[in-house]
């Protein structure tokens, strides 16, 4: 099918632009007001949409408030507006949900996040070993005073040198 909406896929799911499916709907009223009547249907933010502050044009102006919706929320949506284009979008987002259950995409997501996680593992296994390299010669350093058995506390160290303890410790 062709794409009827752009469709987002960076989140965790593919998601749409409610001011474009507000657009496509051709619903008279405004965006704002629809949309707020939408979310009376018991949707939730960062569940079933994401709020985002557009940018503004290139003549200024305030930034307009957009909606990143789930397909899930988007399927509803159209439902809803019983039109003949929201059936049509309604087709269009179950066949894109379809297409995003497959079997190959499921493990191409399951791949990319266990890349992701071994990326992260070996940076912070790369990061450890640095912090052991640095912190080893300080380890084998206190090793061999406890077994010369030099250590010596504050007090002792400062009579050894003659100062008073107070004085050594500020030092």
């Amino acid at each position: 099918m062709n794409e009827l909406l752009k469709v987002d896929y960076s989140r965790s799911e593919p998601t749409v632009s409610g001011r474009e499916l507000h657009r496509f709907l051709e619903v008279e009223t405004r965006y704002n007001d629809w949309f707020k009547r939408m979310c009376e249907y018991g949707f939730s933010e960062n569940v079933d949409f994401y709020s985002i502050l557009s940018k503004t044009g290139e003549f200024g102006g305030r930034p307009s408030t957009d909606h990143q919706l789930t397909i899930h929320m988007a399927k509803e949506l159209c439902m809803i507006q019983r039109t003949e284009r929201g059936k049509q979008a309604r087709k269009y987002f179950l066949s894109i949900e379809k297409a995003w259950n497959t079997p190959e995409m499921i493990m191409s997501r399951a791949l990319k996040m266990a890349d992701t996680t071994i990326h992260q593992l070996m940076t912070e296994n790369l990061r450890l070993l640095a912090d052991n390299a640095t912190m080893l010669p300080k380890a084998e350093y206190f090793d061999e005073l406890v077994d010369r058995n030099l250590l010596t506390n504050f007090r002792d160290t400062a009579k050894e040198l003659i100062i008073k303890e107070k004085t050594f410790i500020v030092f």
